[in-house]
């Protein structure tokens, strides 16, 4: 399988620096096929300024660039990565395409107060319609590409995210050189849980008050028992979840939970809502827990992980057993098949 001559077009929004999990998803994934012999150029948010309405803006100004950008680069095969924070496709591009799903409008649009995005599905369903293979980051999000946009099974394949997992195992501290500090990874909105997790920490401070919520991702004012770190390089990323006792991921949807599956890599437990793509990433009793997303189990959890030393080790052990589902060869490898069997 020589594909050595083949040039992929990566199309995201969200690429280098990444802004969030779709960016590092990304940014690993041009990475490791590069690293493979691949040609691949990037199309993303810092070659298409649009200032207004961010990924929406970019991808109603690729509407009118795609093609042109496709013969000037030579490109073969086009990668598009799409869902909320993504990319949409208005036609086809006239070349063998392939669409990541990192997850869904019609699933988003379920959430509170995100009900506009319904008017967002019927131009998501063209984007998959446009692909020659739709992947899906995890069996969740296939199956709401099939349920909600009727995608025919065949037409979809599962790949979940994939690192350097080198990198991530290295940051594994032993439990007694571990902070008592749990990390959130994130933007401070209600998809990925912030106020529920801002509900449950002062419920968690009670029984835990040496306990530090780290939070990665933005910056804030001084609140007793938070430390913000804002946006960080991703090897001090690393070192936070690698020295930590816990990772918590509050979301009320994830397509697959990429902080999750860095966390598990690191050998860190994961506290975690029971939902889409995070049930996949995590699993329960063995690298972590998982509860209702609202505030008193969430709090009840972090508690139980940090106060049970006997439960924290055997997650801190199942994580370690598990990390290698997580190892970007596999990734990259059912990629590459991908490509090739549609060119």
């Amino acid at each position: 399988m020589d594909l050595s001559g083949l040039h992929i077009g990566m199309v995201s929004w969200d690429y280098d620096p990444p802004i969030g999990g779709m960016g590092r998803h990304v940014k690993n994934l041009v990475t490791g096929l590069r690293s493979r012999g691949l040609n691949v150029s990037v199309l993303s948010g810092k070659d298409i300024k649009t200032f207004r309405c961010r990924n929406l803006g970019f991808s109603l100004t690729l509407k009118f660039r795609l093609r042109k950008w496709i013969k000037q680069n030579l490109i073969d095969v086009l990668h598009v990565h799409t869902g909320p924070g993504g990319v949409l496709l208005f036609d086809a591009a006239g070349i063998p395409t392939v669409v990541t799903a990192n997850h869904t409008y019609s699933r988003q649009s379920r959430l509170p107060g995100e009900n506009w995005k319904r008017s967002l599905i019927p131009f998501e369903r063209i984007t998959y319609a446009c692909a020659d293979r739709v992947i899906s980051i995890s069996s969740d999000t296939a199956a709401a590409v099939g349920a909600d946009y009727g995608i025919p099974r065949e037409k979809i394949s599962v790949i979940p995210c994939g690192f350097p997992l080198e990198l991530w195992a290295g940051s594994d501290l032993e439990p007694d050189m571990r902070k008592l500090s749990v990390v959130f990874i994130g933007r401070p909105d209600k998809r990925k849980g912030w106020d529920i997790l801002m509900s449950a920490w002062p419920k968690v401070l009670v029984s835990n008050p040496d306990a530090v919520l780290e939070v990665v991702g933005f910056d804030a004012g001084p609140v007793p028992g938070i430390r913000y770190l804002g946006k960080i390089t991703d090897e001090s990323l690393r070192k936070i979840v690698g020295e930590s006792r816990l990772t918590v991921c509050p979301s009320r949807l994830e397509g697959f939970g990429l902080s999750a599956a860095q966390s598990i890599a690191a050998g860190t437990p994961v506290v975690a809502s029971n939902v889409a793509g995070l049930r996949t990433t995590v699993k329960n009793w063995e690298t972590g827990l998982l509860t209702k997303a609202e505030p008193e189990t969430l709090a009840a959890a972090i508690r139980l992980a940090l106060s049970d030393e006997m439960l924290w080790e055997r997650l801190h052990a199942g994580c370690r057993a598990d990390r290698e589902r997580f190892d970007d060869e596999g990734e990259i490898k059912s990629y590459i098949e991908i490509y090739n069997s549609i060119v």
